[in-house]
């Protein structure tokens, strides 16, 4: 066996905490693992081959182990020869460690596809809790944070959660509409409102009857449930405009909802207007607009 120095540097963005721990391992290195960020270290300490201490933030040994080994930026050193009184790692099956690392970092990468980009803003949805939504003291602090202004890469940092923990609650509260990525609800409220005066642009005539159309949009939106979306509507320039203040009450489901009310409704508008055959031929000219051919959402 090889018992010279090694001393090794990598990028996490290409080498993973896994590799290192696996090589260190295989090799009965005794020493320690550097992993720096931008403004945190952590450490695991080995002797011959088994990690022996762990740090990094709050946490120590094993969920400090388990939060080093899924992060994905930063750079990893591993120094040989280095050395620990402390132990707060009881386990002395890499194999074991090993297996519970990648069976974290497997759930870890399942509940980030299901993420929005770290850069995305959060903001908390104005309704507040459900019914039926109960929350847990990880989902609390996240909430807290968020302030429509932080994106999740800092309401990560600022949790102190395990990497883990802070993922599940940020998945769970955007799932549960609790919180949602500013961008995302911006570009939903940009196409309802493009949605809304392609019905202008379709049925009604300019300064003519086009004030009517919005007050039948709004009068139907209200009388659906959707009054307080409604309450965002404005009429300006012979066009739909939604103030943006509406991103709060914004959703999937209720622009689905909508736009499928909407459409169910607006050909019998189209009937009272301009007759059967003209209100179908606009309908289909609507739903070519919209690149749909049904009215299904």
């Amino acid at each position: 066996m090889d018992k010279e120095k090694v001393d090794l540097k990598a990028n996490l963005e290409i080498f993973s905490p896994v590799e290192f721990i696996n090589l260190i391992s295989s090799k009965q290195r005794t020493g320690v693992l550097i992993f720096n960020f931008e403004d945190k270290e952590g450490k695991i300490f080995f002797e011959n081959g088994l990690p022996k201490h762990a740090v990094y933030n709050t946490f120590t040994g094993e969920e400090a182990l388990y939060n080093l080994s899924i992060e994905r930026n930063g750079v990893i050193t591993y120094i040989d020869g280095e050395k620990t009184d402390e132990i707060t790692i009881e386990q002395q099956n890499t194999s074991s460690l090993i297996e519970q690392i990648e069976k974290r970092r497997i759930e870890f990468d399942d509940i980030l596809k299901r993420l929005p980009s770290f850069d995305a803003v959060l903001e908390k949805r104005a309704e507040g809790l459900g019914d039926n939504i109960s929350l847990r003291k990880t989902d609390w602090v996240i909430i807290r944070i968020v302030d429509g202004k932080k994106n999740i890469r800092t309401v990560i940092k600022e949790s102190n959660l395990p990497l883990i923990e802070s993922y599940k609650s940020l998945e769970y509260l955007i799932s549960k509409g609790l919180i949602f990525d500013k961008s995302f609800v911006e570009k939903l409220r940009k196409d309802f409102e493009k949605s809304l005066n392609n019905i202008l642009d379709t049925f009604s005539v300019k300064n003519t009857n086009s004030k009517d159309w919005f007050n039948f949009i709004v009068d139907l939106l209200t009388n659906s449930g959707f009054e307080i979306i409604a309450g965002f509507l404005k009429f300006k320039n012979e066009m739909i405009e939604i103030d943006d203040n509406a991103d709060r009450f914004i959703d999937e489901a209720k622009v689905r909802n909508m736009k499928k009310i909407l459409f169910e409704k607006i050909v019998e508008k189209g009937v009272e207007e301009y007759g059967g055959m003209i209100a179908k031929k606009k309908y289909r000219e609507l739903l070519n607009k919209e690149g749909v051919s049904d009215g299904t959402f």
